[in-house]
């Protein structure tokens, strides 16, 4: 029997991520399935592996014919799995060898046709779901978070009091190991308000009821419950709403909780820049040349300028038709002002001008009354000789 820090655990806990974690088990159990036939303790299978004389390049090219019909980003997620997993175990194949793999995968997209909602559909399935489900979708929607971030968060992590709504996520939480922040919309506050208010009654609920996975009761978490809960939430809601198409490839819901991160990146693109937005939703080639450029205070500005595109139970139109009348009044403002402005000058300038002249006229009569006083002058003199004649 294999110790519990067998080649197993030593390679998955190398990694940060628990999504990673996650899916490199879930492409070894797939893969000593393809070389053994059969279920069975992943480190026992490891331990059988490396000790036997194995075609390591055989085993990979029967890896992958087992993979008929599966969409070429699992493909290529599972192979990573075992490339990284036999790198790990000092096993290192040619680089023409996976060159020569990497052909077989036909395509990089995913199989399942999405298809991201609209608000006013988002607003028909939010309706019927309860009070956590409202405040972890309606989170997701406005914030462009990963679902696997957003179930992590604790309370200590969001500031529901400021404008908009602040969000840290934590490196542990993410993806790549890199902490960001995020915002989320008025309405995602108010939702998460009310979950919070009501959160505490709802974990000593589930603690006192859980038997088969125990609850603890003094889970930090905003949403103490696990990823299957939050997917059976969406997949009600969805049922319920009638929006639960299937793709005809996969079979898989053609709208799914990842697509709230196209929504988001759909919605808000339109309003600000895109690159703050792809940051926003933590795509790392963004990251670093937006939190250079912008500081907390401006990308949140940002925010507010497109958090109307975002808003699921407000009318959008309204806000459109608010936006446009208040831009037609500032217009009308504008104008009349421009035209006070343009009398104000004009009156400046006959003012002026009446002021030039009244001078004029000033300095004309006074030269006048110079003269007069001149002549006045003349004629008394005049006068006193020819009485003294």
């Amino acid at each position: 029997m294999a110790s519990s820090a067998g080649r197993i655990k030593r390679f998955l806990d190398s990694f940060q991520s628990k999504n990673t974690r996650l899916n490199y088990r879930s492409g070894l159990k797939q893969f000593f399935v393809s070389v053994y036939g059969e279920n069975g303790d992943l480190e026992e299978k490891a331990e059988k592996y490396f000790s036997e004389q194995r075609d390591f390049e055989e085993d990979i090219q029967d890896f992958i014919d087992t993979f008929n019909g599966s969409a070429p980003k699992t493909i290529r997620l599972r192979l990573a799995s075992v490339k990284t997993f036999l790198l790990d175990n000092d096993v290192e194949l040619p680089q023409k060898f996976w060159r020569k793999i990497g052909r077989k995968i036909k395509g990089n997209r995913a199989l399942t046709l999405d298809r991201v909602p609209g608000n006013k559909e988002l607003r028909e399935m939010f309706t019927h779901m309860p009070i956590q489900g409202l405040a972890l979708y309606q989170l997701l929607a406005s914030s462009g978070m990963r679902i696997g971030e957003a179930l992590q968060l604790q309370v200590t992590d969001v500031k529901i009091d400021q404008k908009p709504g602040f969000i840290e996520i934590r490196g542990e939480y993410t993806k790549t190991g890199n902490s960001r922040y995020a915002f989320i919309s008025r309405e995602a506050v108010e939702a998460l308000t009310q979950w919070l208010n009501v959160r505490d009654d709802y974990l000593r609920a589930a603690v006192a009821k859980s038997h088969l996975y125990a609850k603890k009761a003094g889970d930090k978490r905003i949403f103490p419950f696990m990823i299957s809960a939050a997917y059976s939430i969406w997949t009600k809601a969805l049922k319920k709403s009638k929006k639960d198409q299937r793709d005809n490839n996969t079979n898989r819901y053609k709208v799914h909780p990842h697509v709230l991160r196209k929504f988001f990146r759909t919605k808000l693109a339109t309003l600000i820049p895109v690159d703050i937005v792809e940051a926003l939703m933590g795509h790392e080639g963004y990251l670093t040349e937006v939190y250079r450029r912008y500081a907390q205070e401006d990308l949140a500005k940002f925010y507010l300028k497109g958090e109307s595109a975002l808003l699921v139970f407000t009318e959008t139109q309204d806000l459109t038709q608010l936006r446009k009348e208040l831009e037609e009044k500032t217009s009308q403002q504008k104008d009349l002002v421009n035209g006070l402005a343009a009398q104000n000058f004009e009156l400046r300038s006959k003012v002026e001008n009446l002021t030039a002249e009244n001078r004029e006229i000033t300095n004309r009569i006074l030269k006048i009354e110079n003269k007069v006083s001149e002549i006045a002058d003349v004629l008394r003199n005049m006068i006193n000789k020819s009485k003294e004649t």
